[in-house]
């Protein structure tokens, strides 16, 4: 398959990031959030400038401005998302909508992860999509074949 230099598709990309949930009691319960997030992968010179702006605001701005800024260096690579509801009802991909996601503890700091590690070419493997290791152990325990190979001997079968 040839290499396009002009394609510059799309993606979306999942952001994962750990919180807290009331169960029926009221106690906490560890959960992990999920949304999806479609974004534009930059090419390097862009990309080195994005992260650059993303820290430059003087440390006096006022939250107006600090919410400003957070939101034009988001939409800068995100283009919609998937996933992000109120009362059970989709949220659209608007300014204040994103400046509420914004503003959840650990969400930032998530898709700004996701977005370097989908950059790098790493996509994250969806639950189905790994292979188990051989004879569906722990990747470093020897197989047979391992095990004959160093020692000479076959490991004795298992019941």
């Amino acid at each position: 398959m040839s290499f396009d230099l002009l394609d510059k598709p799309l993606i979306y990309i999942p952001v994962k990031w750990p919180g807290l949930k009331a169960n029926d009691n009221g106690d906490a319960v560890a959960v992990e959030h999920t949304v999806d997030v479609q974004i534009e992968l930059l090419d390097v010179d862009p990309l080195n400038d994005w992260i650059a702006a993303g820290g430059m605001l003087a440390d006096d701005a006022d939250a107006a401005a600090r919410a400003d800024h957070a939101r034009s260096t988001f939409k800068a690579v995100a283009k919609e998302w998937r996933g992000v509801v109120a009362n059970g009802k989709r949220l659209p991909f608007t300014d204040a909508n994103i400046d509420k996601l914004l503003q959840v503890p650990g969400f930032a700091d998530a898709f700004g992860n996701a977005y370097l590690k989908a950059w790098s070419g790493k996509a994250e493997l969806r639950e189905g999509n790994s292979a188990g290791s051989p004879a569906n152990g722990p990747a470093d325990e020897p197989t047979d074949a391992t095990q004959k190979a160093a020692t000479g001997k076959s490991n004795p079968p298992q019941n």
